[in-house]
């Protein structure tokens, strides 16, 4: 059986024809054998969440009962070193990263056996090497199933639909059959050999079963809230336009409280850059699940990020600028030492500010790894909240005419407020505010601003008056025992055309264990027992990769919710979180400002668990579940205590 995944009508999509099709041809029957018997799978446009390479055209995959053939026409070696052109090669499994280019002939040269294509985003004409981009995507293929304790032996292939020949050995022109394909895909490393024979193996079957059961071979189906946000990205807004009108002229910020709309106007200005000029934007969060989260949405939306296509790439901060220290020369050959992490932001820009790192030199960087480094636009999300060290090397790396930075208002969870504005002339700085709550239905506004109002935090929206209703329920037993009402969220999900995957759960940190190198939710556990499919978010592998089923509630650590949406929300524990930040500000105490101030140290704790508090409080759509531990404690009574003014939207159960 032949199965192929992926949005229809791109090309990758008919590259994944044509090599359905070759194969086929080359073994008769192979397309219509049962799945238990031959089992190969196609996945077109994949996106791999959180890896060097995030885009690869085409991955292919499979698994034969009995061993297939191809007749060699390339030269292949074998693992001996020997030439194994004289007899057919003997096929039980592969996995492939294929790279499509559409370049015609005038694009495309071979240099040795490099094959180099020609690209140009509004600047000089340049050639970059399609080998070296498809053995970077053979490698994050290959880490990406790695990570799923899933170790394969990955090759490569390239495919050039609009050439009528192309000889280098890894590459196949468009009318190609499987023996030319399977022989590019042999040529790219040695073959095992069996009796003089040689075999193609990506790895036991078991391996292999895992490999193809990968969540990259599952059809990402959105649901409608999904795709009332896919219609966000392309939705007309004046906004949008004001940002792109001061890009390039100035940096431009986004300011307002959660829920406003900051990280989908980024997005929304992002895809119409996209669209409409071919730009290629760099959405920067140091957030992992929010991450994952955007490029689930991408995926949907089959928005490419790479260099000659465009579109929008999205990455965490550390990460991104761990790779600049390597290039820069600033990391050493031991492991990577995180704790180091402000000490080499600061080493990096020094180094540019004494002229050891010349404007040339990082020219050079990017057009030695554009995938990585080149784009036309840096957007950063939640930018009030990185650190100095942080802003002044990305202005110092990326023209900051080409920033757009999302401030929230009193959102700070890792230290003081960012100042992006240093430096910046005030004619080169541009402030959009937002007031307008553009994420929480009316009801669930008004809740927010009476706990807000009670516990003097700073969370000030305008509630949209387009988006009515909203309920709120107050759980005052555990979640993990409250099946029946989970039941309940899920069926009201479907009803009102919403799926699993439309559901966000938060936990604490002590709802999560560790086993080994892997870690799990406690409340995930429990839905196990209660046959409810889950993202498990709070696990660092699992937050690899995006949510790819509908069936799939996310479950998230509250400390990764910010920037994150659900259509019905469940803060499980909330109230034993609360504490856990306020007895953590407790310890901490005052810092200078705060003592030089006056201020006292209980009521400092109590605002910064409540910055914390309103994060979460925002985060649903129509239907927020707070579960207390303790309904009669510190946090406990002033949820209640708010809860209470509006019966007619909460409901408030006690079993």
């Amino acid at each position: 059986m032949i199965t192929i995944t992926g949005a229809e009508g791109s090309s990758e999509y008919q590259a994944a024809i044509l090599v359905k099709n070759a194969l086929e041809a080359s073994w008769p029957g192979v397309a219509a054998t049962p799945r238990e018997v031959d089992d190969i799978r196609i996945a077109v446009s994949t996106k791999l969440s959180g890896y060097q390479v995030q885009d690869i055209d085409v991955v292919l995959a499979g698994r034969l009962s009995k061993p297939r053939m191809f007749k060699p026409l390339r030269v292949i070696r074998g693992s001996s070193g020997n030439k194994l052109n004289t007899r057919p090669i003997m096929v039980e499994s592969f996995v492939v990263a294929i790279e499509v280019k559409d370049h015609d002939d005038r694009g495309v040269r071979i240099m040795d056996d490099q094959v180099e294509v020609r690209y140009s985003r509004g600047g000089p004409l340049q050639w970059k090497s399609a080998t070296d981009q498809n053995v970077k995507q053979m490698h994050a293929l290959k880490t990406y199933l790695s990570d799923m304790h899933v170790d394969v032996f990955a090759r490569r292939c390239m495919v050039f639909p609009s050439l009528g020949s192309i000889s280098a050995p890894s590459a196949v022109a468009g009318a190609f059959n499987g023996h030319q394909l399977m022989s590019a895909i042999a040529a790219s490393s040695p073959l095992l050999e069996r009796r003089g024979q040689g075999l193609l193996s990506a790895g036991d079957k078991e391996t292999i079963e895992k490999a193809l059961a990968a969540p990259i071979f599952k059809k990402a189906i959105p649901t409608r809230l999904d795709r009332e946000r896919m219609d966000r990205l392309a939705a007309k807004n004046p906004a949008i336009d004001g940002i792109i009108d001061t890009l390039g002229d100035g940096t431009v910020f986004l300011r307002g409280f959660a829920g406003t709309g900051k990280t989908v106007l980024l997005l929304q200005a992002a895809w119409k850059l996209f669209r409409m000029e071919g730009k290629r934007t760099l959405v920067l969060t140091y957030n992992h699940a929010l991450a994952a989260d955007m490029r689930r949405l991408m995926s949907l939306a089959s928005i490419p990020s790479s260099v000659q296509a465009g579109g929008i790439r999205v990455g965490t901060v550390m990460s991104f600028l761990y790779t600049w220290f390597s290039k820069l020369g600033l990391l050493g050959d031991g492991p990577l030492d995180f704790s180091r992490y402000p000490e080499l932001c600061a080493e990096a820009l020094e180094l540019i500010k004494a002229g050891a790192v010349t404007r040339d030199d990082i020219e050079a960087i990017i057009y030695d790894d554009p995938d990585f480094f080149d784009f036309d636009q840096v957007f950063v999300d939640e930018g009030q909240d990185w650190p100095s060290g942080e802003t002044a090397l990305l202005k110092a790396l990326y023209d900051p005419t080409r920033l757009c930075v999302a401030d929230g208002v009193d959102q700070l969870v890792r230290g003081a407020r960012a100042n992006w504005r240093a430096g910046l002339p005030r004619d080169k700085r541009s402030t959009l505010p937002l007031g307008k709550c553009l994420r929480l239905k009316r009801n669930l506004s008004l809740f927010v601003s009476e706990v807000a109002r009670e516990t003097g935090s700073a969370w000030e929206a305008e509630p949209n008056p387009a988006a009515g209703g909203g309920r709120i329920i107050i759980l005052n037993t555990p979640y993990a025992q409250a099946a029946g009402l989970h039941e309940r969220l899920v069926g009201d999900l479907r009803s009102d055309g919403n799926d699993c995957v439309d559901m966000l759960v938060c936990v604490p940190p002590d709802g999560v264990v560790g086993d080994g190198s892997r870690r799990s939710s406690l409340v995930g556990r429990e839905m196990t027992s209660w046959g409810q499919e889950f993202w498990d978010g709070v696990d660092p592998t699992a937050r690899s990769d995006f949510p790819r089923g509908p069936d799939q509630v996310r479950i998230v650590q509250y400390a990764s919710c910010r920037g994150l949406e659900g259509w019905t929300v469940v803060l499980d524990g909330f109230d034993r979180f609360l504490e856990e930040m306020f007895e953590a500000k407790i310890s901490s105490g005052l810092d200078a400002s705060e003592e030089e101030g006056f201020v006292d140290l209980e009521k400092a704790a109590q605002g910064e668990a409540w910055r914390w508090g309103l994060i979460a409080l925002t985060r649903p759509i129509d239907t927020l579940v707070i579960q207390l531990d303790d309904p009669g404690g510190r946090f406990g009574t002033q949820v209640l205590e708010a809860a209470r003014k509006f019966p007619d939207f909460v409901e408030i159960l006690d079993d």
